[in-house]
């Protein structure tokens, strides 16, 4: 039996070129997380080793990934090891270019993008960046035919938009979209207007329901807080969900963040451990 979580979540990077006033990132928080990005040696020794021990599902993500130059080398490096296991990266898309989606494609890479807005993208980037690269992004991988999926997250910025952001991903060649109203974790822990209610999240799951079936698979996502951690009884009552299922994470999931440090979770910084006694720390966790 494998002492390691079959599932992890490699951010490789704390650097990120959009400032999304949503951001779930735990360093926002607890910044000690993230105070340096370990080099491209020590990557490739955690990925060696968790191959190694059982994991058989990697997401590469950030920050932004793709501003490691060392990013594709990596993935490669990963899929040299392992011919068949998951790997995917998770990437705005601001540095994606034909050559990589074309050698992604050829490595086996699952592909996943977000779009945090319409009229409203600069504002939920924190950029001046339009929504128009991402839509061209998908059509292109369409085109190639290899998937590329899409995360939307409602917020209270964007919410007169987000059935609009819906379809938009969908006509453009989403291959799935998986919509989840924001969480109050990371940045927005301390930024609750961007919260939306349940009611008006039931709302628009209810709107996107009822369009005409356009082929794209999705899925909700109804977590506006993290239960492994604790949290105030203010929270929970306006953003708990009753009877939710167990989380998976410390058991079939985990996290290792840019610094090296292992998290059961990515909203927690219980648990911690570096990287080179996960085996060890991921059994404790798991018993």
């Amino acid at each position: 039996m494998s002492d390691m979580p079959r599932h992890l979540i490699f951010e490789i990077t704390r650097r990120c070129n959009y400032s999304c006033p949503f951001c779930y990132c735990v360093w926002h928080e607890f910044p000690e997380l993230a105070k340096r990005d370990l080099p491209m040696a020590q990557w490739r020794q955690i990925i060696r080793m968790t191959l190694e021990n059982g994991v058989d599902d990697i997401l590469f993500t950030g920050g932004e990934a793709l501003l490691r130059a060392d990013t594709p080398e990596l993935i490669a490096y990963a899929r040299s090891l392992s011919p068949t296991c998951q790997l995917s990266l998770f990437t705005n898309g601001s540095r994606m270019t034909e050559a990589l989606l074309k050698s992604f494609r050829k490595l086996r890479v699952r592909l996943c993008t977000s779009l945090p807005g319409l009229k409203t993208y600069a504002a939920m980037t924190g950029t001046r960046r339009s929504y128009t690269r991402t839509l061209e992004l998908l059509a292109r991988a369409k085109e190639l035919r290899w998937p590329l999926e899409v995360s939307l997250t409602a917020t209270a910025v964007n919410c007169h938009e987000f059935v609009e952001m819906f379809c938009a991903a969908a006509l453009s060649g989403a291959a799935a979209i998986q919509a989840g109203a924001v969480m109050v974790e990371g940045k927005a822990r301390h930024r609750s207007d961007l919260a939306l209610s349940r009611k008006t999240w039931e709302e628009l799951k209810t709107a996107i329901r009822t369009l005409p079936d356009c082929g794209t698979r999705y899925s909700f996502c109804d977590e506006m807080i993290c239960n492994c951690r604790p949290q105030p009884a203010d929270y929970l009552d306006v953003f708990g969900l009753p009877n939710q299922t167990p989380c998976p994470a410390g058991r079939d999931f985990g996290v290792i963040g840019p610094s090296g440090y292992f998290r059961f979770c990515m909203h927690t910084v219980e648990n911690l451990c570096f990287w080179r006694d996960l085996p060890s720390c991921h059994r404790e966790i798991a018993t």
